[in-house]
């Protein structure tokens, strides 16, 4: 009896494991579509167009190159053999063979004439099912070729039906441009290799986008290092290659297959470093397409390796690397030949810094206070009203917000994000008490920045808004925050729809006269803050611009 026990158990594990390698994918069929779409009773090759997602859109996108544009067409070339153009990195394909229980025994599918058995990717899928229809699971389309052919064969090499794809690529995107002997930059926060491109790059270090790659290069360094976007297809970000070539007539090289692929740029005809003085062009492409590739423009003068502005640059990159790779005697000579000459004048630096630390110091610790009285004075009001569900909400939220904001009162900077979410959560607390509306607007440049601002700068000036601007207009009350790139500026503007005050007199609250002073401190460590405010009978505007931000 316990040996037939033993025995049924192993004969529904032997049934579980077959289940979980031939199971069936069912397809949601309003993300999902078949492509060519024909009713037929035999078998045939069709693609399952798979329609993005938010996330993909929203979150993917930020990081990988996605074609969201290009949609997928096919028609027909003659019987059962269709001719379909689309893009690779656009709406994700899968490939099927739709009635499959009228395929013969010793069928063939042929991808450009290479046999292949199964998707090497999802060997657990045997089906996919789609408006109630069971089709086979196919092989996977290959990605760098700009044309895809698949053939289903019945067992005496008889074409059952046939697909011919064309396939448009995006044009890759730049990601960052380095030079080969600067390892220490991390490519997923080009911030550092911004840093590093200065020491070396003639022209002048602007970008225009969120990226490490100047608008202008002109250099006298022997090798640089290009560096892209990641790739998205076939549902998830892969491994791709990228083909490049200098200029129109040089010859397409192709790239090792990386998640964030790069090349060292070298002359292919001889030594880089000999490369006369002039103006190139390198050129990249997904598969060495000539009329869909990208192209970034350089010049290379050696003159300028023999300039002043040049030894100064580099002598500050030699200072920087050795202390980088702590090289102590080296440090130790050079601090003894400067120490005589620089003695008083560090003094006094380290003076001045220590004062000026101190005042940043003093003034955070009479902004958090302020800060607690207000919110605590809020809550009390909430109280009083009897709201106990609001005041249970407002508890909880300004819990999390009292930690967040002790966590970042002893930081003199904060990332922008963590910023932005704490003001919005302080604005939300206060929407529940005075019912106002907000709005929080920011670019894209902004959401995905690096930046970093002082902590604890914007919030007095959102809380002034909102106690002596829309506390009493309820509903009617509007509050708009606004994050924005003006070239190399940083603007936040703070508006509402109150009644206004005089600028000219003293403020009441202290907020402001504490956030104005913080200003003039952080002036003096070359930061480079202004605030300009306008008050009238139409509301409250406050522009903080935080110069040469980026």
């Amino acid at each position: 009896m316990k040996t037939w026990k033993h025995t049924s158990v192993l004969f529904l594990l032997l049934i579980s494991i077959v289940h979980i390698k031939a199971q069936t994918l069912v397809l949601d069929a309003a993300t999902s579509r078949f492509l060519i779409n024909e009713k037929t009773n035999g078998p045939a090759l069709d693609l399952i167009v798979h329609s993005f997602t938010a996330h993909e859109k929203r979150d993917i996108a930020r990081h990988a190159v996605i074609d969201t544009v290009t949609k997928a067409k096919v028609s027909e070339v003659m019987p059962h053999v269709y001719h379909v153009t689309a893009g690779r990195m656009a709406e994700r394909l899968t490939l099927v063979i739709r009635n499959p229980i009228g395929l013969p025994k010793g069928y063939v599918v042929k991808v450009d004439d290479k046999p292949v058995r199964t998707r090497d990717d999802i060997p657990d899928i045997a089906y996919y099912q789609l408006n109630g229809e069971k089709c086979n699971a196919a092989a996977l389309l290959p990605f760098r070729s700009d044309s895809t052919t698949i053939s289903l064969f019945d067992n005496r090499k008889r074409l059952i039906s046939q697909l011919r794809i064309s396939w448009l690529f995006p044009k890759p995107e730049l990601f960052y441009v380095d030079i080969r002997y600067h390892n220490t930059a991390d490519t997923e926060d080009t911030t550092e290799i911004r840093k590093y491109m200065r020491f070396y790059n003639k022209a002048p270090n602007t970008y225009s986008r969120p990226n490490a790659v100047p608008d202008s290069l002109s250099i006298a360094e022997a090798e640089l290092i290009f560096g892209f976007k990641k790739a998205y297809y076939d549902g998830k970000v892969r491994p791709s290659r990228i083909s490049y070539r200098i200029g129109k007539k040089g010859q397409w090289i192709g790239t090792n297959s990386e998640i964030t692929p790069n090349f060292l740029l070298q002359h292919v005809k001889g030594n880089w470093s000999w490369l006369v003085n002039g103006r190139y062009e390198v050129q990249y492409s997904y598969t060495a397409n000539e009329k869909n590739y990208g192209r970034y423009a350089f010049s290379i003068d050696h003159s300028w390796i023999s300039s002043f502005a040049y030894i100064v640059k580099s002598l500050f990159w030699l200072i920087s690397m050795v202390l980088m790779s702590k090289i102590w005697l080296t440090l130790t000579l050079l601090v003894l030949l400067m120490y005589f000459y620089f003695q008083k004048r560090l003094r006094k630096a380290r003076d001045l810094a220590r004062k000026t630390n101190l005042e940043l110091q003093s003034i955070q610790s009479q902004l958090n206070p302020h800060f607690i009285f207000n919110a605590l004075g809020s809550l009390q009001g909430l109280i009083n009203k009897n709201d106990v569900d609001q005041a249970n909400r407002y508890l909880t939220g300004f819990s999390r917000l009292l930690r967040d904001t002790l966590q970042n009162s002893g930081r003199e900077m904060v990332s922008l994000r963590a910023e932005m979410t704490n003001i919005e959560n302080y604005i939300q607390l206060e929407q529940l008490r005075f019912g106002f509306r907000y709005q929080m607007i920011a670019d894209e440049d902004v959401r995905h920045s690096q930046l970093e601002v002082p902590s604890l700068l914007i919030q007095p000036i959102v809380e002034n808004a909102v106690k002596h601007g829309i506390s009493g207009l309820g509903a009617a009350g509007i509050l708009e925050v606004t994050f924005k790139i003006d070239q190399e500026d940083l603007l936040i503007i703070i508006r509402d729809n109150g009644p206004g005050f005089d600028i000219n007199q003293q403020p009441k609250g202290k907020g402001l006269p504490l956030t104005q002073e913080r200003i003039n401190l952080l002036n003096r460590q070359k930061y480079w803050i202004t605030l300009q405010m306008t008050s009238g009978d139409q509301g409250t505007i406050v522009k903080l611009t935080l110069k040469k931000w980026l």
